[in-house]
């Protein structure tokens, strides 16, 4: 695919409708998301492996936990996200909060 996008990227068959900044975007979406190269597979990928490595004490401790303080703990991460996360960024995903008009 990237064959297939290199004549374009440096000016050959670009007009108005495909200007030359669209054929360099479309190279990157490539390179991130398609084999050999999939670096954004492999960079969440390893996102995923950290987490699960910085988590699993917690994780394990939770799976013994009565399901009613999973719930709890649940509810209560859920609350966290939202104030500490979410609102600072300027989302949300309570429904009350949310403005639909």
């Amino acid at each position: 695919m990237t064959a297939v996008l290199l004549p374009f990227m440096f000016g050959y068959g670009v007009d108005e409708d495909h200007p030359i900044w669209v054929w360099w975007i479309a190279f990157a979406l490539v390179i991130l998301k398609t084999p050999p190269y999939s670096i954004s597979d492999r960079f969440w990928g390893a996102y995923a492996r950290l987490l699960d490595w910085i988590l699993r004490p917690l994780l394990s401790r939770v799976k013994t936990w009565p399901w009613w303080i999973r719930a709890i703990f649940a509810v209560a991460i859920l609350y966290v996200m939202e104030e500490y996360v979410a609102a600072p960024l300027g989302y949300t995903f309570l429904p009350w909060r949310m403005d639909f008009s």
